[in-house]
């Protein structure tokens, strides 16, 4: 008896976990503009560029559009999400809320331990800023948000705003890749937040955090404006290969 309910929670799991590993993959390919808003999500040329069964990829389906990264809509199936400041501005209104209290929490929670990933985190940042390398600032400072996150202590709302951070990096990748001002602000304002969090000033933390979130919208939200959507494309035929 035992060993049939093992072999049934495996039976039930992997699907899961295997959905979950391919919605990672598409999320990649989303947040990096390989696959533009509005690029329309075909489920067979999904499985054949992918070599994947529809199953992963309907899953991924779901995951993805709970994390906001794809749209439904009836007669035109699945497509990326689109970008808008209409969108922006409601995911920087839930950023600018969360980031603060996590800034907040983590002055009172994060241990040494957390303070030195934090630290090193910066460093390779300002390293990447005097290479001009700036995909690998952007991976360093989006690892610098997940770590503060991680410091904050408070699970919750840890998983809250990841949530919210997976719709905002499609827009802060954006502004990275298109303004060096996004860098240099977004260097100068964890740098200020890890200052507060290190002294163990919460309410500092929190406003730093708040004034940086509210700046980087601003930024993001006059490259949007000034960007034309690129147009939708099928993934079949001269998709990139997966990174």
């Amino acid at each position: 008896m035992i060993d049939r309910m093992k072999r049934g929670a495996a039976d039930f799991v992997v699907p899961k976990v295997i959905g979950a590993e391919v919605a990672r993959a598409f999320a990649d390919h989303i947040i990096y503009l390989r696959w533009p808003p509005g690029m329309r999500l075909i489920e067979e040329d999904l499985c054949a560029h992918f070599n994947i069964s529809r199953s992963p990829v309907r899953d991924a389906f779901q995951i993805l559009e709970a994390d906001g990264l794809i749209v439904r809509a009836a007669w035109r199936g699945v497509r990326v999400a689109p970008m808008s400041i209409a969108d922006l501005d409601e995911v920087y209104k839930c950023r600018v809320a969360l980031e603060g209290l996590v800034a907040a929490e983590a002055a009172r929670a994060a241990d040494e331990e957390a303070l030195a990933t934090l630290s090193g985190l910066l460093d390779e940042m300002r390293a990447a800023m005097a290479e001009k390398d700036v995909d690998t600032f952007f991976e360093r400072n989006v690892a610098f948000t997940r770590a503060l996150h991680q410091a904050s202590g408070n699970h919750t709302l840890e998983r809250l705003v990841s949530g919210i951070e997976k719709q905002a990096l499609r827009y802060r990748y954006l502004a990275h890749q298109n303004t060096r001002e996004i860098v240099d602000l977004a260097f100068d304002g964890d740098r200020k937040v890890f200052e507060a969090v290190s002294a163990r000033k919460a309410d500092l933390a929190r406003r730093e955090a708040v004034k940086m979130i509210r700046h980087a919208h601003r930024v993001i939200a006059r490259v949007v404006g000034a960007l034309d959507a690129p147009e939708p494309q099928s993934p079949s035929g001269a998709e990139p290969s997966p990174a």
